[in-house]
Order: structure tokens, then C-alpha cells, then sequence
């Protein structure tokens, strides 16, 4: 992992969200994320794993279990698939790799992948919800 990268990444997070970044666990949390309409509440965390490979493979993304949508469960949420250290059951796996959103290490960021988030989870059954966009 690029060490200073990670850390200005999530430093620009920082802005926008309360941010918890550890490089020892290689992990980034949005403490307050903006869940789109239909999620509850819409106010949550939302983590992003960084690979030992980061920022040339694309980090694993858990969204909180306290969050449900109303149309039910999401096609991309793998609920009880979760970090490794998730011994409170706190997180479920959001499978945005589904979207081949082909990571591309030189333009793509954590900034940029908050954006490719948010517009998977507004439309949490597409296939490709941000064709275009990422």
C-alpha cells in the first residue's frame, strides 16, 4: 500500500465525512455516510478495506448492517459476509466488483469510489448503476 496516498485520500474524505482511517488495519471508515433515498437510516457508516496492493487493486467496501433498503435486500449486499474482524457483526459485504467497474489505479481514487457508491446504492438491483459515470 502507497502509505502517503491512502492517507491524503481519506484526508479529502475528511471534508465531506467524519473520517477514521488506521494505516496498521489498512481501513477507512465514513463515520456519517449519506445513504441515498430508500435506505434507513440515511445516516450510517460505511468502511473501505485497502488490498496490501492498494491503490493498484481496488479496496472491498462493507456497508453497516444498521442500514436496509425499502425495497429489501439489495441485489450486490452480501449480508453476513464480513471483515475478518467483525466480531460484532457490524458490516456486510457490498459487492461493487459485480459492476466491472475496471479499477484503474492512475484516476481512481477513494474520493472517486465514495461517488461510485453512492450511485450503486441509489440504484442497489442495476447491473451497471454509474455506466458512464466511473
Amino acid at each position: 500500500m502507497k502509505r502517503g496516498r491512502a492517507y491524503e485520500e481519506a484526508e479529502k474524505l475528511g471534508h465531506r465525512y467524519p473520517v477514521r482511517y488506521s494505516e496498521a488495519d489498512r481501513r477507512v471508515v465514513l463515520e456519517r455516510f449519506d445513504y441515498p433515498e430508500g435506505w434507513s437510516p440515511r445516516f450510517a457508516p460505511m468502511r473501505y478495506d485497502l488490498p496490501t496492493t492498494y491503490p493498484r487493486d481496488m479496496p472491498t467496501v462493507y456497508v453497516s448492517n444498521e442500514v436496509t433498503h425499502e425495497h429489501g435486500k439489495p441485489e450486490h449486499l452480501l449480508n453476513r459476509i464480513g471483515p475478518a474482524d467483525d466480531a460484532d457483526d457490524e458490516w456486510s459485504k457490498w459487492c461493487i466488483e459485480d459492476h466491472n467497474v475496471g479499477w484503474d489505479p492512475g484516476t481512481d481514487t477513494l474520493v472517486k469510489l465514495t461517488t461510485m457508491m453512492r450511485a450503486s446504492l441509489a440504484n442497489p438491483n442495476a447491473d451497471n448503476p454509474f455506466a458512464g459515470d466511473a
